[in-house]
């Protein structure tokens, strides 16, 4: 557990870095952060877990970023930072959480169920993550699990010869649903995206 709250905390350490104070505004800010945006993999409950283990942790919490306040400081600001979560209970789940990389063979059967036309890196700018190369193929990745359940692969390049990025998804689900929630949960548009008919 040490590694996975190691990589919270520094990612929230790195967030506030340059706060002069780490006041309530920035509690909220930070809890607005972990609610609302990814970190990982990592579901709500986990980036929690990992926040509650480094406060129970006797070890020094920031060995990587080095902001400028003391460790009681940075204790103090986390418990804040558990406090104001808990207090925002129940908590809603992203729109969707990005899956390991190490995953994408998985996809790699699932048939196009839309055409986003849009080529790597620009797709990067509407979903607000990056594809990434995966070892063992040419193409570039990014695999998510919506908050319906379905999971997705976005794949540029989609097609030999073509600039457009392929949206896998599982036969289980229409097409039109996958396509509908993807635009719900990301700033591409629909001018962005044509569905497959199979």
């Amino acid at each position: 557990m040490t590694q996975q709250w190691r990589g919270v905390v520094n990612a929230v350490l790195y967030g506030v870095q340059f706060s002069d104070t780490l006041g309530p505004e920035e509690v909220s800010r930070v809890s607005t952060a972990l609610l609302t945006g990814p970190l990982g993999a990592l579901t709500l409950d986990e980036k929690y877990g990992a926040l509650v283990a480094a406060l129970e942790s006797n070890e020094e919490l920031d060995t990587v970023v080095r902001i400028k306040h003391s460790e009681s400081e940075l204790r103090d600001f986390l418990g804040r930072v558990v406090t104001e979560l808990d207090g925002r209970r129940p908590w809603t789940e992203p729109a969707f959480r990005e899956l390991p990389l190490s995953e994408w063979t998985r996809f790699s059967g699932f048939a196009p169920v839309a055409r986003v036309d849009l080529a790597w890196p620009a797709i990067q700018g509407p979903l607000r993550r990056m594809l990434k190369k995966p070892a063992g193929d040419d193409r570039y990745w990014l695999l998510l699990r919506m908050r319906s359940g379905t999971e997705i692969a976005l794949v540029w390049p989609g097609w030999a010869g073509e600039s457009a990025t392929a949206l896998l998804a599982d036969q289980a689900t229409p097409a039109r649903n996958v396509v509908e929630e993807v635009l719900g949960a990301t700033a591409l548009t629909p001018s962005n995206i044509s569905i497959i008919n199979r």
